[in-house]
């Protein structure tokens, strides 16, 4: 036969095998003169593939390929061109990056004059796109964009936004076409329809002696078309469509734009070609020609689900001509049940569980020896979430849709550097570029990271160092190469050009990771650098069509740039399994196919808001409605679920919010419960639901096979219970976590364990007591000086007027000194009124008591005889009356009640009355204790009281003495006890003082336990 005119490739063949042997066969030797247009580049791929595969089975050893292209790549300068044909006839394209860069231009100018609020470089950047896309779309359409009477026709009854964007459009119809002129550059889109139509004219003039076959495309594109119409009348010429299907005539004459049949009902009237006399590809061999016979069903099937919704009111009768057509066309059984098979429903509960039952079915499909399968859906985040899980078992996979370049290391490492430049003495900035493994600063590899992580403990943990404090540490080595290599973005001023920034970017990068070793540029040739370097160059080649920017603008711009850009890695991934979307799986094929994300607003997407033109404004200049991509969406839909496998996969929940089933499982679904009733056809959709209890069962741990977390009862040797730390050493105030959290002790003083504070964390309770306290100290030691160590009574209150500033200017120094900001510092200066006024009325009261200022911030250190134990403490104020010493402690918080002291739960204070009988603190004489208690410093709602836990001369009852005596007896039998090795460091035993959060609390697993109510039986 010749080969000749327009053919169908059936539904759910693999289009591109049928169609190479069906040319290898007609043509022979002659196909290697052939071109072959195909509509996008992966499908070229797989025709080369096939083509060379073919050749290898055949023995040959060699095959000489046809020229292959894609429509959206012929070049006028090119083959199928002769050369000079045109040459000079169709001006170049204007370079995509120079378009977006010279729109957003004329976009930032337009809001500049236009509003109060000017657009920055990243905002213009990202609005050029939208606009950008109407005018690829009007280009697409061959629309007159100058003619702009039908839209001020209907702008005045737009809304406000529309109306004032519609204004910028029409600046753009005006300018845009002036300044192509100037450059001599024609729109991409608007290249490739002149490109086109000057190929269909020369080839109607000059028929080509070989063969030309379009393949796969449904002429979409008005110039596409065109070419189709051309190449099927040419002698040679070959037209393959992909899934025209045989609907009735009344179906065919409603088919509307959202029908998956529209796009080729547009290409039939264009070519001039009546459905009925397009035949099937004829080359079909007896494997291929049975799978057309088996899924005839299924093609007839989908074609019913999705006839147009004006048809779908008589479905029962079309149920019932369905049926009787499947006995005419020969098709045994129930047409609904076997048109079923080999397609399935999935329905996980949430987005984790789809994922992981896809990624499971495909890691089921490796345990077949060379079987294929194919996750198709256009929504990323599953995509990446399946790729994820599929690294469970060690399998990578081929993400069509790539990386985003941001989420690359290089993208990272850009931002990480513009993110540090915003804030340089963030230590969570400093943190993400040391942790950064391009970051070599010259060193050796790795070696600027191990020198940031000593400095980041022993420095930067917690409320941020100043850079005095940094100084003075005499640890500002590493800082100082960091801010010389990036010395380039340091010394740009805050308003810079972005050639400028770019430039210095593109040169701290270079600086910051280059070896001692290496001193290329081999940044660039990392996974991205590519991309990452074309962004750069793009910022260095056309950034003066973008306003000024600082650091922060940088920040924004490099997002934007970075957000449009892909990595696609080159090698590594798994031959047999794939991830594609829907455009890419055009005319591939695979044994098992997953059509994943069926859910509304997903499969088909929500249409996109335009900010620019309204629906109405875009109906009335001739661009393309949403519509148009739900049809082409609801054709890729069919044809891909029209393979011989294929489970459909949706999750009925996603980040909480429920979802509603794609429209093209509701028409299904629909169908089968009219031809089967309800519990028929759920059993038909669901017959793959093995897999998501498959899924259940992964990592689900029944009851009985839960073994729940007992509390910890470490029981260390004698000589393993004090390693580190000081040794066998406690501190008075930790007296009371050893009595309350005893494994906290194990896990600091045996184990030798830490925490670590976050990075730049913000001031906390804790650092706004000590504040206080270092302040009240400083104060007292300059006022002890200026009173000569209390010889005079009064003194305090005679300076009355002085001495409340002394002490404001004192915390406010010591506040400054702990790292609070100058602003922090000035809200809080009615509370350090407060503060000095009650203090100091407080002295006043103590001195007129008979108590003097005898130790402030006094530390004491004592070996208590007989156990080789060191008890250690600090003091906040220890006074001294004729009749014995008072000790007071300081509380920004609430302090313990009289009543847990005295029962032993709290005993830092009775324990510091014990070390001053026993001489324990330096430069002070022994002595006996009248009097301890806590005094409460917040100064906010009056809130200063001194609570005495015990008075001089008791009458009745324990005096401080007689606290202290039990305190330390307690003490000692602490220690006795825990030297024992069948004593068990417990975890918060004493319900009464549970915390909500302890440093050790994960490692003692107790959210484990501890909910459960376990017993510690002890």
């Amino acid at each position: 036969m010749s080969l000749r005119g327009v053919y169908n490739m059936p539904s759910g063949l693999p289009f591109l095998e049928a169609l190479a042997k069906g040319l290898h066969a007609e043509y022979g030797d002659e196909l290697s003169r052939a071109l072959i247009l195909l509509p996008t580049r992966r499908a070229v791929r797989g025709l080369t593939d096939v083509f060379v595969q073919i050749a290898r089975d055949g023995k040959t050893g060699v095959a000489l390929l046809p020229r292959l292209n894609t429509l959206a790549d012929i070049d006028p300068n090119e083959p199928p061109f002769e050369p000079s044909d045109v040459a000079g006839l169709v001006p170049p394209a204007i370079d995509s990056v120079q378009r977006r860069f010279e729109m957003a231009r004329v976009i930032e100018q337009f809001y500049r004059r236009a509003s109060d609020l000017p657009l920055d470089a990243a905002a213009a950047l990202s609005l050029a796109d939208p606009l950008l896309a109407i005018l690829d779309d009007a280009a697409a359409e061959e629309t007159k964009i100058s003619d702009l009477a039908a839209l001020a026709d209907i702008q005045a009854f737009a809304a406000e936004h529309f109306q004032h964007q519609a204004e910028l459009y029409k600046i753009i119809q005006t300018y845009w076409p002036q300044r192509l002129k100037e450059i001599n550059a024609l729109e991409p889109k608007t290249r490739q329809v002149r490109v086109l139509d000057t190929l269909t004219a020369q080839w109607r003039d000059n028929p080509p002696d070989y063969p030309i076959v379009i393949a796969g495309s449904t002429g979409t594109l008005g110039a596409t078309a065109r070419l189709m119409a051309c190449v099927s009348e040419l002698p040679k010429g070959v037209v393959v469509l992909p899934g025209l299907t045989n609907s009735t005539t009344e179906v065919w004459e409603a088919i509307d734009e959202q029908h998956p049949q529209n796009a080729l009902k547009n290409l039939l009237n264009t070519m001039g070609v009546e459905r009925g006399s397009v035949k099937n590809w004829p080359f079909l061999d007896k494997t291929n020609a049975a799978k057309e016979r088996d899924l005839k069903s299924r093609r007839n099937l989908i074609a019913e689900s999705l006839v147009p919704v004006d048809n779908t009111s008589d479905w029962l009768k079309r149920i019932q001509t369905l049926r009787q057509n499947a006995k005419t066309d020969g098709l045994s059984g129930d047409p609904f049940i076997t048109g079923m098979q080999g397609l399935s429903v999935l329905e996980a509960s949430n987005d984790e569980e789809e994922a992981l039952v896809i990624a499971l079915i495909m890691r089921e499909t490796l345990e077949s020896k060379e079987r294929t399968a194919a996750l198709v859906t256009p929504d990323q985040a599953l995509a990446r979430r399946v790729k994820a899980r599929l690294r469970r078992w060690s399998v990578d996979v081929d993400l069509s849709q790539g990386e985003p370049l941001e989420e690359t290391p290089i993208g990272g490492f850009l931002s990480a550097i513009v993110d540090w430049l915003a804030d340089p003495q963030s230590p969570v900035s400093m943190a993400v570029l040391f942790n950064h493994p391009l970051t070599q600063l010259e060193g050796d590899f790795g070696s600027a990271r191990r020198e940031w992580q000593a400095l980041e403990k022993s420095v930067f943990r917690g409320v941020r160092p100043s850079a005095h404090e940094i100084q003075k540490r005499d640890k500002t080595q590493l800082i100082e190469r960091l801010n010389l290599a990036l010395a380039p973005l340091l010394g740009v001023e805050d308003n810079a050009s972005v050639e400028t920034w770019a430039t210095a970017l593109w040169q701290s990068a270079i600086n910051l990771s280059q070896t001692n070793e290496e001193k290329a540029e081999t940044i660039w040739t990392s996974l991205g650098g590519r991309e990452a370097q074309s962004v750069l160059q793009s910022l260095v080649d056309y950034g003066h069509n973008l306003p000024n920017i600082g650091a922060k603008g940088l920040a924004r711009l490099l997002a934007v740039l970075m957000r449009g850009k892909v990595v696609r890695p080159p090698f590594g991934t798994h031959p047999r399994l794939t991830i594609l979307g829907p455009l890419e799986a055009r005319m591939l094929s695979a044994d098992t196919i997953i059509l994943g994300g069926l859910n509304e607003g997903v499969w088909p997407a929500t249409p996109k808001v335009e900010p620019f033109l309204s629906r109405g404004m875009r109906k009335a200049v001739g661009l393309s409605l949403p519509e148009k991509r739900f049809g082409l969406s609801a054709h890729d839909f069919a044809e891909l679920a029209s393979n011989p496998n294929v489970i459909l996969t949706r999750s009925r929940r996603s980040g909480g919010s429920p979802m509603v089933a794609s429209r093209w499982l509701w028409r299904l679904n629909t169908l089968l419960t009219g031809a089967l009733g309800k519990e028929e056809a759920e059993a038909v959709l669901g017959d793959k639901a093995h897999y998501l209890e498959w899924v259940d069962a992964l990592d689900t741990v029944l009851p009985e096979q839960v073994k729940p977390a007992a509390p910890p009862e470490p029981r260390p040797a004698k000589d393993e219970r004090w390693q580190f730390s000081r040794g066998r050493s406690v501190s008075i105030t930790q007296v009371k976590t050893w009595i309350r959290d005893p494994y906290s002790i194990f896990a600091k003083h045996a184990l030798g364990l830490k925490s670590l504070d976050p990075l730049d964390a913000n001031h906390g309770a804790g650092d706004f007591g000590t504040a206080i306290h270092n302040g009240l100290e400083g104060f007292l030691r300059t006022q002890q000086r200026v009173d000569n160590a209390n010889a005079a009574a009064n003194d305090i209150g005679s300076a009355a007027d002085q001495v409340p500033e002394v002490l404001v200017e004192q915390l406010n120094a010591s506040f400054k000194e702990s790292g609070y900001s100058s602003e922090e510092i000035s809200k809080e200066q009615s509370r350090f009124h407060a503060i000095a006024k009650s203090f100091l009325d407080w002295l006043k009261t103590r001195r007129a008591a008979g108590f003097d200022v005898y130790g402030i911030e006094e530390e004491a250190h004592f070996e208590i005889t007989g156990l080789n134990f060191t008890l250690t403490g600090k003091a906040d104020l220890i006074e001294r009356s004729p009749a014995g010493y008072g000790v007071i402690d300081y509380k920004t918080g609430t302090p313990s009640s009289a009543k847990v002291v005295m029962a032993g739960f709290d005993p830092q204070l009775p324990l510091t009355a014990w070390l001053l009988a026993q001489g324990g603190f330096k430069g002070l004489a022994k002595g006996e204790t009248i009097e301890m208690g806590y005094v409460r410093v917040k100064g906010s709602n009056d809130d200063f009281s001194h609570t005495q836990l015990t008075v001089p001369f008791v009458k009745d009852g324990l005096s401080a003495e007689d606290y202290a005596s039990e305190a330390f007896n307690s003490l000692r039998e602490l220690i006795l006890a825990y030297d024992d090795p069948n004593t068990a460091y417990y975890s918060q035993p004493r319900i009464q003082y549970t915390h909500d959060y302890g440093d050790y609390d994960d490692l003692a697993r107790r959210p484990e336990w501890a909910s459960l109510g376990r017993d510690f039986g002890a």
